[in-house]
């Protein structure tokens, strides 16, 4: 075969070269470096949107100097993922973004350099290889809500009500609209820790999603603030079914 590149060589016929330049491309996507990042989101960078803080992510990325790999087509774009996007108002403890590079660098390496232009709020906790697509697989999430002090008593007792409940059904915002939809199934576990924290375990994911604030309205009977709630982890399902942070 002859042939100069930007040339079509002798002897292929067009499809031949297409079918050459995807098997190139996939070839590339094999070797790129999945890495997952955990991290915290508090402080001022809770009050900002999912879209803002993916910006400031993306921005920390280029600051570290990372050697990130970059989306196909016209408009090229960082290849980042987050597990699942955090209501505002809310800190996060344990959350997760999937990143890809295009060489391999030590994992330390990478928190190490995140960490060193990451402003306040954010704090990459640890790097790792990623087995998974975090947003596809993550399933549930545990959260704390503060509830005032002198409450607890009363908390108690609606969280038994809630707990013993075979439905809970209440009007939920749709793709569709606005619908009465059962939510007792997508309450996993609530319960009041040494602390007096409440922790809620609900559903969280593409498939099934539960806002922690309309539980946490059913808990205090009252409308509360996003301020109070803490995301603590996710999770995913193994193949025994066993839930695993992601």
């Amino acid at each position: 075969m002859q042939g100069h590149w930007g040339q079509r060589p002798q002897g292929l016929k067009s499809f031949e070269l297409k079918s050459l330049d995807l098997n190139l491309l996939t070839l590339k996507e094999v070797f790129k470096i999945k890495i997952r990042l955990l991290f915290s989101k508090f402080g001022s960078l809770r009050f900002i949107g999912h879209l803002d803080f993916l910006r400031v992510f993306q921005q920390t990325i280029r600051r570290a100097g990372l050697p990130m790999a970059f989306s196909q087509g016209f408009n090229p774009h960082l290849l980042i993922s987050f597990a699942l996007p955090l209501p505002l108002g809310m800190v996060s403890v344990n959350d997760y973004a999937d990143i890809t590079l295009e060489t391999e660098i030590p994992c330390a390496e990478i928190v190490e350099k995140l960490n060193a232009v990451a402003p306040d709020g954010l704090l990459i906790k640890r790097a790792y290889l990623a087995e998974n697509k975090a947003a596809s697989v993550v399933a549930v999430a545990d959260y704390a809500l503060q509830v005032r002090e002198g409450a607890l008593e009363e908390i108690s007792h609606a969280i038994g009500e809630i707990v013993r409940a075979e439905t809970i059904v209440i009007p939920k915002k749709t793709k569709k609209g606005v619908k009465d939809t059962d939510i007792r199934p997508d309450i996993l576990g609530i319960h009041i820790d040494d602390a007096g924290i409440v922790v809620m375990r609900l559903s969280a994911g593409s498939a099934r999603f539960l806002h922690p604030m309309l539980v946490a309205e059913l808990i205090t009977k009252a409308t509360p603030s996003a301020a109070d709630i803490t995301r603590l982890e996710l999770y995913y399902p193994n193949e025994a079914e066993e839930l695993l942070p992601l």
